[in-house]
């Protein structure tokens, strides 16, 4: 079976299966009961997604899910990513923001991921582990989900700070279970289903929970984990789509 990480990398390799398949969705979901934040399309809801079919989770106009809509909106009220003169690194680049950044003129742009043709076309090799990128180098790092696919976190995490310029900022997502008080990681599971039972897909290595910040501060960052989806009523939650309890991991430098 696909992890949920390759289902959504699918898109680019098969593109007219896709098309066909989105278009379906269209149809099938139009309506004007929620908003997309992300390309403003509007739906009767948004379409089932995952191994477990999330209700109101997927975007059938631009393949955008819960997370997405939410940190998309926290860029355009919460940050200057749309207004200053920045420099970008994008590790993993999420289709539906890559698009976005690659076409600001206010932005110098960076998309990597350590498997490059898993992304849009103009993402390029990079390993956060072993690299020689100069320290300082970034006002902003975006690395969302990706620690928890890393056997030696911390390193990453400590790489990622380095590449960061002092009074820079990040976002730092990653799954959070919210049902342990701790991160839960044992190196002795290696079976696939095994670990998928144990962190949510056979290729994370771990579960992160509420001590995530603290493994962020650890390696310098200064942390706010901003429960953005507060600011918002459970009717406008389920408007847009988003997670109710959601929060954003904004680190600074």
């Amino acid at each position: 079976m696909l992890s949920t990480k390759v289902k959504e990398s699918l898109g680019p390799i098969f593109p007219i299966a896709n098309k066909i398949r989105l278009l379906f969705l269209k149809i099938k979901y139009a309506g004007n009961n929620v908003v997309c934040s992300c390309c403003k399309s509007s739906f009767k809801e948004f379409a089932p997604f995952g191994d477990n079919r999330r209700k109101n989770a997927w975007c059938p106009q631009c393949e955008s899910l819960e997370r997405h809509r939410l940190l998309w909106m926290y860029f355009e009220n919460k940050t200057s990513l749309y207004t200053e003169p920045l420099k970008v690194l994008h590790v993993a680049p999420e289709t539906v923001f890559f698009h976005k950044l690659k076409n600001q003129t206010n932005i110098d742009y960076f998309p990597v991921d350590i498997y490059p043709h898993l992304y849009p076309k103009g993402t390029t090799y990079l390993d956060i582990l072993d690299h020689e990128i100069p320290d300082n180098s970034f006002d902003v790092i975006i690395c969302n989900h990706v620690f928890q696919y890393i056997e030696d976190d911390k390193k990453a995490i400590k790489n990622i700070y380095k590449l960061m310029k002092p009074g820079g900022w990040g976002i730092m997502q990653v799954p959070i279970n919210t049902s342990r008080k701790t991160t839960y990681e044992d190196s002795s599971i290696t079976d696939p289903l095994e670990r998928e039972k144990a962190f949510g897909l056979k290729e994370h290595v771990r579960y992160y929970s509420y001590d995530y910040a603290d493994k962020l501060r650890n390696a310098g960052f200064n942390v706010n984990v901003d429960d953005y989806s507060a600011d918002f009523s459970n009717e406008e939650i389920h408007k847009y789509g988003f997670w109710k309890g959601d929060s954003i991991y904004y680190c600074t430098k």
